[in-house]
């Protein structure tokens, strides 16, 4: 198991974070917000090929006050360093993907240590 010194911080797995942000509806929440329902639709049709990762779990997480819209993947080290190795296929066809829904901005990713305790 890594750890990061002097600090002590171990861990066994490591994220890979997709994240953007979606236009609110008419009342700014996001009950009927077109581009959430079309964030959501694209998770639904990438999951079961970022399911079948090796080792990942997903993970979806939504916001409806800030109107954050976010993609998780979970692994261990060495299977998300192959995924890492191979650009996190199909990552960046999910992120182009989100790119062109009208409302979806920031769109951004993030890799960090992410470790059930």
């Amino acid at each position: 198991m890594p750890t990061i010194e002097p600090c002590g911080v171990s861990f066994d797995k490591v994220a890979y974070e997709l994240r953007c942000k979606y236009a609110g509806d008419e009342s700014g929440g996001p009950a009927n917000s077109a581009s959430l329902k079309a964030a959501e639709a694209l998770l639904q049709e990438y999951l079961p090929a970022l399911k079948a990762l090796p080792g990942a779990e997903v993970t979806r997480v939504m916001c409806g006050g800030c109107h954050d819209f976010k993609i998780v993947v979970n692994q261990p080290c060495a299977d998300h360093d192959a995924w890492k190795a191979a650009d996190y296929a199909p990552a960046p066809e999910i992120l182009a993907k989100l790119k062109a829904i009208d409302g979806i901005s920031a769109i951004e990713t993030q890799e960090y240590t992410c470790q059930p305790l």
